[in-house]
């Protein structure tokens, strides 16, 4: 348990490493924080449930976009700031490391399995993004459609 809040403190700093490096309105800096914050915490969750690591980079980039697009609203900035800071902590930094090391040692089984290991979650957070997005998209949709049924009802009560 002590191992997991140390890797969403470290998840959190890194964010807001970037968050600074981005120059992220300082407004919003403690928000963003808390975003990576989130992100690592729902890929760890995801993860200790037995999902691998595609499903738990998928899970946790759907549910941070979600996130975003909500922050977006509620902080009235756009939901980018949210979304690529609330993302950095599951880029596959050391996959990618570790595959390019193995071909520069042309080590093929290295390559294979940490290549693999990139894609699916490069995949996993380009999914996830899109399934957020989506999700948030349908929301918004059937939220506008309840709220133009409730103004036609009235309207309709008002000329009776």
């Amino acid at each position: 348990m002590t191992e997991h809040i140390i890797q969403i403190i470290s998840a959190a700093l890194g964010t807001l490493g970037f968050a600074l490096l981005f120059s992220v309105n300082r407004r919003h800096l403690l928000v963003v924080t808390l975003g990576g914050a989130l992100s690592w915490a729902i890929y760890l969750v995801a993860w200790e449930q037995g999902a691998g690591v595609f499903l738990s980079t998928l899970i946790s980039a759907s549910l941070v976009c979600l996130w975003s697009e909500w922050m977006a609203r509620v902080r009235k900035a756009p939901a980018n700031i949210f979304l690529l800071t609330g993302i950095v902590p599951l880029l596959p930094g050391s996959a990618l490391y570790y595959s390019m090391e193995a071909i520069v040692s042309k080590n093929i089984s290295q390559l294979v399995r940490k290549g693999s290991e990139t894609g699916y979650v490069a995949v996993g957070i380009a999914l996830g993004i899109v399934i957020g997005s989506e999700l948030f998209r349908l929301y918004l949709s059937i939220r506008s459609r309840r709220r133009r049924a409730i103004e036609e009802k009235m309207r309709n009560q008002q000329g009776n």
